[in-house]
């Protein structure tokens, strides 16, 4: 029997990324369907589980995606409460690409503490500048499960908070949440911390090399910024974990990116084995760290 993915994508298009990349993990073939809504996706959820029959359905993938991660958990929820056994699919979350990006960024940090004999995330404190957006989220709920104090940034002290409480709830997890708008702000926030993760906008520096060298005792810096100018200056797309100034080790996008295209494929190859569950960051984030040799 065919393996069938069902892409459901928020946006008026549906990305080819996610297309292309659910055919080289092997779906036999994979069905696109633009500006899903958490109301439609329960009814495309029903009409996508009965015709099939029990054997059919094991062979069917849902693949949640689109840049509205806020709409993509809503559909989410709707896809859980719509099945119930023996109708019940495998479904993938990770729209554009966010749990996959974090889990590898956050799995690449820790790569880069072992590799320097510098320990592990426990115990340290890590900055994640700009983290209210997807992925920044994602990384400090990594971040805070494997045992780091985790602070998120965002130009408004509202915004953090805000983020911090709903990620507090969904997690369990203590964070904290600071504002860091200008570069006084950024410098006190990130001055004493372990580990500095940039998620801003691309195109934006947040640390220049200058706030670089007053760091006090800063291991790991990474950036998933692709466009000049990085958010973190000095640092290399490719860099990974290149020391780029003494006892600073760098990540950039490209060694992150590599990852991650790595754990899409296999989030994907599992999900059409396993016929059933959820997949999203928690299960990228042990794969990651599978494929880097951590577990």
């Amino acid at each position: 029997m065919r393996d069938i993915l069902l892409l459901f994508d928020t946006d008026e298009y549906t990305t080819p990324f996610d297309i292309l990349i659910s055919y080289d993990a092997g779906f036999d073939i994979v069905v696109p369907y633009a500006k899903v809504t958490p109301e439609s996706a329960t009814t495309l959820t029903q009409d996508a589980m009965f015709p099939r029959g029990v054997k059919g359905v094991a062979h069917t993938t849902i693949f949640v995606g689109g840049k509205d991660d806020e709409a993509a958990k809503k559909i989410l929820a709707n896809i859980k409460k719509t099945m119930f056994p023996p109708f019940e699919m495998a479904v993938i979350v990770d729209p554009r690409g966010g749990h996959t990006t974090a889990s590898a960024l956050v799995a690449k940090i820790e790569e880069v503490l072992a590799k320097n004999n510098l320990g592990s995330l426990k115990g340290l404190k890590v900055v994640i500048l700009a983290g209210t957006g997807q992925v920044g989220q994602l990384a400090a709920m990594i971040c805070a499960s494997e045992g780091a104090e985790v602070v998120i940034t965002s130009r408004k002290k509202e915004k953090a908070d805000e983020v911090v409480a709903e990620l507090e709830k969904e997690s369990g997890l203590k964070m904290n949440g600071v504002q860091a708008a200008t570069d006084d702000e950024i410098l006190k926030t990130i001055k004493d911390a372990d580990v500095v993760i940039a998620t801003g906008k691309a195109g934006v520096c947040l640390v220049n090399k200058e706030m670089l060298k007053k760091l006090e005792k800063c291991k790991v810096v990474a950036d998933v910024n692709a466009n000049p100018p990085l958010g973190i200056e000095g640092l290399e797309l490719s860099s990974n974990g290149k020391e780029i100034i003494p006892g600073v080790y760098g990540l950039g996008a490209l060694a992150v990116g590599d990852l991650k295209y790595k754990v899409e494929i296999a989030m994907l190859q599992a999900a059409k084995d396993a016929k059933k569950g959820i997949f999203d960051y928690k299960f990228a984030f042990d794969k990651a760290k599978e494929i880097l040799g951590l577990k």
